[in-house]
């Protein structure tokens, strides 16, 4: 027992300095998103994704029981919209930027924040970028099917922009993957019997001293890995958390418009939804839930978190 409440505390020592590490770092930014090359997308071999359809009609969105900003749990209608099936993978967001030229937030910078498998630690890598997630020396060689990480919320943007699409609301990225399954934590059905590892690609063990890696990955995996949820979706949770077009206040829930909520017009921070490789449940309560919500500065990269886009339909 003795021990467990050691590890516990240490886990918990360590997510306090990263969210310390989240807030400096983006408070220290001036967020100067650069003009766009190109007002959309080009002619292109391939597609640069797949939709889905998501039918309109009334969704479930938030947790009487959840946590302080997920409360209270309110019933919204939403028009039709599609949805990517899956995260945007670096061969999808490198053709954005050969057509472009566009340069990321953590390039221009010259860093960007990773979680150090290692270290166990949060820090701010020299070098790190989308090209290079693990700092200088590392490459995506390979990974084209990976979700891209080290964007920023205004690089996510650019980017749905250029493919003449939008980020979606934190409401519907929630309907998209809870569906009309109204009483479950996770993109899956609770009456599903295999364990969660087979799932999704989430944390398992104590975060952030070791992650036994039952799901069989250490790190972001390549998209559409795990089964999808009932709209066809993959990645909902976990994997790399996903930038949406939200901003963040705590109180969202209560000030919920009925049809089509879009929340707060202006803020300081974004919302960012269903968790990541990162994210563990060992507390009874994991970022990967689809009705929790996390928050980062819109100008913040990492190694762990990605987007999708929307179309209207």
């Amino acid at each position: 027992m003795k021990q467990s409440k050691t590890t516990l505390g240490l886990g918990i020592i360590c997510l306090i300095a990263g969210g310390a590490i989240y807030f400096s770092m983006g408070q220290a930014l001036a967020p100067t998103p650069p003009p766009l090359a190109i007002d959309g997308p080009e002619t292109t071999a391939q597609p640069l994704s797949v939709l889905h359809p998501i039918p309109g009609g009334r969704y479930l969105v938030g947790k009487d029981s959840g946590p302080r900003h997920a409360q209270p749990a309110q019933q919204i209608h939403l028009d039709p919209f599609s949805i990517e099936r899956t995260e945007v993978t670096n061969a999808m967001f490198g053709q954005f930027v050969e057509q472009t030229g566009y340069q990321t937030d953590a390039e221009r910078r010259g860093e960007s924040l990773c979680f150090d498998k290692q270290t166990h630690q949060f820090m701010k890598k020299q070098g790190a970028h989308w090209r290079q997630p693990a700092g200088p020396g590392s490459s995506i060689l390979g990974k084209d099917d990976h979700p891209v990480v080290h964007v920023s919320w205004y690089d996510a943007n650019a980017y749905a922009k250029w493919a003449g699409k939008s980020l979606p609301t934190e409401f519907q990225w929630e309907a998209a993957a809870r569906g009309k399954q109204l009483e479950q934590d996770y993109p899956w059905p609770t009456t599903t019997p295999r364990p969660l590892e087979s799932h999704a690609n989430l944390w398992q063990g104590a975060f952030p001293l070791r992650d036994q890696a039952a799901d069989g990955y250490a790190e972001p995996a390549p998209v559409a890995t795990f089964p999808s949820n009932a709209h066809g979706l993959y990645d909902m949770a976990g994997n790399v958390a996903e930038w949406t077009s939200s901003w963040y206040a705590e109180d969202s829930l209560v000030r919920i418009e009925p049809r089509n909520p879009f929340g707060p017009r202006t803020g300081e921070l974004k919302v960012v939804r269903g968790g990541s490789w990162l994210s563990s449940d060992q507390t009874g309560t994991s970022e990967a839930m689809v009705w929790y919500r996390s928050k980062l500065s819109p100008e913040m990269s990492n190694n762990f978190t990605g987007f999708r886009c929307i179309e209207q339909n």
